[in-house]
Formats: structure tokens, sequence, C-alpha cells
């Protein structure tokens, strides 16, 4: 039992993640002296520095090998199709649920965090809030008043004008589908701004 003891406090002792510094060539040349004594007394970090040696070795001559294998010419393709078909958890009906309640465990999480700065957060996203709705109100009421505006030009056209002629009547048809097209380039541009 005293030598298992004295076992493990060699090991506790031995400079395990040195030896692969030592490998990689990463430690400095005192330390690598340092080390090189030690490994010379101690039995564990030989074998380890073997050990890893060994799989160092192994992994090289792996490595090597695998340049002669050749893929089938469909390889990427029928890889991508095993991996979208095996995807499990975006088909799931409750996936939206989990995401929402993910989405309220984040906030609050925020909500924590933010801490006494809290308000200052939500003022700061209120007045953004309050901004998009007054651009969106403006943009609505912009559309109402353009509509009211044509329904009036086009009653009035229509109660001055007697449709008894095709050509006044196609001449107004003209003028409402023209207007109509440059309402909406205006708002294309409108929305490009």
């Amino acid at each position: 039992m005293s030598m298992e003891l004295l076992l493990n406090e060699d090991q506790a002792l031995c400079p395990s993640p040195d030896i692969s510094a030592y490998i990689d060539g990463e430690l400095a040349a005192h330390d690598e002296i340092r080390l090189e004594m030690h490994i010379a007394d101690c039995r564990v970090c030989r074998d380890d520095l073997n050990l890893q040696k060994t799989f160092l070795n192994a992994l090289d001559s792996s490595i090597e090998g695998a340049d002669h294998i050749e893929l089938p010419p469909d390889f990427t393709k029928s890889v991508v199709a095993n991996a979208e078909s095996r995807v499990s958890g975006l088909r799931r009906p409750h996936e939206r649920r989990k995401a929402a309640l993910i989405c309220v465990a984040l906030a609050a999480f925020s909500l924590f965090a933010l801490g006494s700065n809290a308000e200052r957060s939500f003022a700061a996203a209120a007045g953004i809030a309050e901004k998009f709705l007054v651009l969106t109100g403006s943009v609505g009421h912009f559309a109402y008043d353009i509509a009211l505006g044509s329904a009036i030009v086009f009653r009035s056209l229509a109660l001055g004008f007697v449709f008894d002629s095709n050509a006044i009547f196609a001449f107004v048809l003209l003028l409402l589908v023209l207007s109509l097209y440059l309402f909406s380039r205006l708002l294309g541009e409108f929305r490009r701004t």
C-alpha cells in the first residue's frame, strides 16, 4: 500500500502537461533540460512520453495513408442529403413554443443583467418604438390622403363629364390607371429612402 501511495505522489509531482509541450517543441531551453532530467529518473513520465510519441507516429502514418483514399463522385451530395433528412427537431410541432420560451427566458435574463440600467434601456426602446409608430402612421396617413384626394378628383370629374361618349370614359379610365401607376412609383421611391 505504501508503494501505491508513493506512485500516486510521484504522479502528482510529474509534469504531464509539460510532456506535450516538450514533444511540440514549445518549452523554453531551461524547462526542457529540467524535464529531460526528470524523465531520466521518473518511469511514469518516461512511459507517458513514449505513449504520446507512439500516438503521434500512428496519427502521422494514418494521415499519410489517407492521401490514397478516393471518394465517390456524389459523396458531397449524399452527405448533404443524409444530413438534411436526419436533422431532428426542425419539424417538431412544438418547436415555435420552445423558441418563444427561449426568447422569454433570454429577455428575462437580459432584464436581470441590466439591473439598475433597465429603466434607461426601456426608455430607449420605447423611444425607438414611438418613432417607428409615428413613421408608420405618417405613411398610412399619406396613403389615406392620396386615396381620398383621388376619390374626390374622380368624383368631381365624373359629375362634370357626361359618360355618353366612349372617348371621355377611356380618357378618365386612362387617367385613373396613370394616377395609380404614378402613386405606386411614388410609394416605391418613398420606401427606398
